[in-house]
């Protein structure tokens, strides 16, 4: 049988803002490993416990089956002594002390889900132009900081409702810590207000 140890993982990357931490953690549960995920200024830190052929599957997931708008750069992995975790847990960002920073991932259009609930009459989300998830949106142009988190972004002026505070708080849901995330009842407004000229 093989003995459980731990390893910390820092990867560098378009990590913030795409889903990463929630795909980290689902992958985390698949494999029956125990620790934390979380953002720092330089990317995502990862400490897991788990046996040695489970921790290298997992480490082969994550470069082989992340999401949609990641982008891995380098893993860096090392052992750590005398850690033990009960569970795996999303843990809140940290900056980073170090040199360099993560890489702000780009603004990108609309994805498949998204344009779906669109124009789909019965989603809370019918017709509202501001329809984002961790697979879409405005990422560069909203970011004043890093770790990337909504209390850094424009989004801080428009909390989010109950409706989506439960998306953004479920690692499960693709809108888990989509920061841009918001509907008609708590997002920003648009309207057309024709000249009379």
């Amino acid at each position: 049988m093989e003995m459980n140890h731990t390893t910390k993982i820092q990867i560098h990357g378009i990590v913030q803002g795409v889903g990463f931490r929630p795909f980290v953690y689902k992958t985390a549960i698949k494999h029956s490993l125990t620790g934390y995920v979380l953002n720092c200024g330089r990317g995502v830190e990862i400490m897991v416990t788990g046996s040695d052929s489970e921790i290298e599957r997992f480490l082969s997931d994550l470069q082989t089956k992340s999401t949609p708008l990641s982008k891995i750069y380098s893993i860096k992995t090392t052992r750590v002594p005398g850690k033990d975790f009960r569970d795996f847990m999303i843990k809140t960002s940290k900056k980073h002390s170090g040199a360099g920073s993560s890489i702000i991932p780009p603004d990108t259009g609309i994805c498949d889900d998204c344009l779906q609930e669109l124009f789909d009459p019965t989603n809370r989300r019918y017709l509202y132009p501001f329809t984002v998830c961790t697979n879409c949106g405005p990422r560069y142009t909203t970011v004043y900081d890093l770790p990337y988190d909504r209390g850094k972004t424009p989004m801080i002026d428009f909390p989010l409702c109950d409706a989506c505070n439960i998306e953004y708080r479920s690692p499960e849901d693709r809108r888990y810590h989509a920061q841009p995330t918001c509907c008609p009842a708590c997002g920003p407004k648009i309207r057309l207000i024709a000249s009379k000229n």
